[in-house]
């Protein structure tokens, strides 16, 4: 007797090419958890290196103020140099928390983290010949792009994280009568800023292919939105103004003191996002490099 052979109805050709799009469609999955994966290890040391100076200096702060506060005290600061860090002052331990830390210090390290993790993202690929390799992978280039700004808010994150641990312990050893939520406002609003510039870099190297450019742009930018946000508050017709820089989103609000501002965190993630939707546009009709 001879078996036959029955093919069932449902192992046609549409069904092959069903089972053939979702096996790329893992292929696919695979090689971007990949491409994030790596992006994050390639500058995971400088992020875990930035935030463990956060902690130190963390630390630090909660150690001076108990010998320091008498000294502080009665000091009056130059109203220039009070707004220059955002109006904290010396006086208090929270002041002097956001004087020697939170103000400057700290977002200056998101941003620096930001900016170069975001420059790597394309920018850096192309300079070292790699792009090409990694878009030879099944990955399109604009879910390329969105793992490479993933990767870049994973090094923003830890940098905060790492501050938020330096406040907290920081705390108990200067007595410094930071709240939970002081804490969680101080590490977002970081946060928050250092992504908003780190996806600048990533759109300005998406169109410019350029690392060094992409520094210098977003570098540029956030000094000038500091100074902005420093500067033209000291002068009455001009104050309005600062709200174009996002420094003002990020300290105007004291979140070290009254905790985290939903509609400024808002701000700065609409002005990302909204940047971060440029960038299909400029990847996409550019001739890349390497």
């Amino acid at each position: 007797m001879t078996a036959s052979t029955t093919q069932h109805p449902t192992a046609g050709p549409g069904v092959r090419t069903k089972s053939a799009r979702t096996d790329s469609g893992r292929t696919s999955a695979r090689a971007l958890s990949v491409v994030i994966g790596k992006a994050v290890s390639d500058r995971l040391a400088l992020a875990v290196l930035v935030g463990m100076l956060m902690l130190v200096l963390g630390v630090m702060v909660g150690a001076l103020w108990p010998p320091l506060q008498e000294t502080f005290a009665n000091l009056s600061l130059p109203e220039a140099f009070s707004s220059f860090l955002g109006g904290a002052t010396l006086a208090t331990p929270l002041g002097w928390t956001n004087a020697e830390l939170v103000s400057v210090v700290a977002p200056a390290g998101a941003i620096v983290v930001g900016v170069i993790s975001g420059a790597r993202a394309t920018a850096g690929e192309e300079e070292d010949k790699t792009l090409g390799v990694l878009l030879a992978t099944p990955v399109d280039r604009i879910p390329f792009l969105l793992a490479k700004t993933v990767a870049m808010i994973v090094h923003v994150l830890t940098v905060s994280l790492l501050l938020v641990a330096g406040l907290a312990a920081a705390n108990p050893i200067g007595d410094l009568g930071i709240s939970a939520s002081g804490m969680l406002g101080a590490g977002l609003h970081t946060a928050a800023l250092g992504i908003l510039f780190g996806v600048i870099a990533v759109i300005v190297g998406s169109a410019s292919g350029s690392r060094r450019l992409t520094n210098a742009v977003a570098g540029g930018l956030a000094t000038l939105a500091f100074a902005m946000n420093s500067f033209l508050p000291l002068s009455d017709s001009l104050a309005g103004l600062a709200k174009l820089s996002p420094w003002y989103y990020f300290n105007s609000g004291d979140p070290l003191a009254n905790g985290p501002n939903l509609g400024q965190l808002l701000v700065l993630g609409a002005a990302a996002l909204v940047i971060l939707a440029l960038g299909p546009g400029v990847f996409n009709r550019r001739d890349l490099r390497g």
